[in-house]
């Protein structure tokens, strides 16, 4: 995936190596993410000595079905890219080429409630997951009585709310009265809303921060998270046929 990534866009073996972008991507796979209040989670937690092994055709390799599903695909892959050109080279200027792929705007919430109500397709269960994993690592820091964690319930369980809001904006007004309805005692105000959002914004730049994540590492350690939870609960048996049909 990695050579063929390189070959599709023109990069010369000069500028980057297949085998040092592999090695980039198991950096960020093998490392541990820090949470917060001394908690770490371990990226590289599946079992390999559970899945199919077929050396001949990766496709069929359940090692290989394995590490595309981890890295979260192609987009990792490039974001892996920009990682190596920033060490070499610095962060390009604006309108340079190689734009910063960390906005600290909304638009990450944004994204996890369009993917997480999309149609029923990988994409749409992976969002799912991402939401599952972002509030279990929430649960690991504030209580379930805290402003920031029933905001995250709500939003979960209606992401329509962020989806119709105009220009990425949260529609304070509308999750205030939904809070209400859901949460209340005591009444939920814009101002306790907007304390929760702006806590929830930071832990998630610190957790970024702390743990050198772009936007697409983020939604990937959380539905690695949810997928953890899933293991945890299977009865399947001991050795596993990964179909690769389920991850084209």
């Amino acid at each position: 995936m990695c050579r063929d990534f390189l070959r599709n866009r023109g990069v010369p073996s000069s500028e980057l190596t297949a085998e040092e972008l592999l090695s980039e991507i198991w950096q960020k796979l093998l490392g541990t993410v820090s949470v917060g209040a001394g908690e770490t989670f371990d990226l590289c937690s599946g079992d390999l000595t559970q899945v199919s092994i077929d050396p001949d055709v990766p496709g069929r390799d359940g090692r290989v079905v394995w590490l595309i599903e981890e890295i979260g695909g192609a987009m990792a892959i490039a974001h892996r890219r920009e990682d190596i050109l920033r060490t070499r080279f610095g962060r390009a200027s604006t309108g340079n080429g190689r734009p910063l792929v960390q906005p600290q705007s909304d638009s990450v919430f944004t994204d996890i409630a369009s993917d997480a109500d999309s149609a029923g397709t990988l994409e749409a269960a992976d969002g799912r997951r991402v939401w599952r994993g972002l509030l279990a690592m929430i649960a690991l820091e504030f209580a379930p009585s805290d402003d920031l964690s029933m905001l995250l319930r709500l939003l979960s369980e209606q992401p329509g709310l962020l989806q119709d809001s105009p220009g990425g904006q949260w529609p304070i007004t509308d999750i205030v009265n939904q809070l209400d309805k859901r949460f209340a005692p005591p009444a939920w105000t814009s101002d306790r809303v907007d304390n929760a959002k702006r806590r929830l914004l930071n832990w998630i730049r610190r957790l970024k921060r702390k743990n050198g994540l772009d936007d697409v590492d983020l939604e990937a350690l959380f539905a690695r998270v949810a997928r953890e939870q899933e293991r945890g609960s299977e009865t399947a048996p001991k050795r596993r046929h990964l179909n690769p049909q389920n991850w084209s």
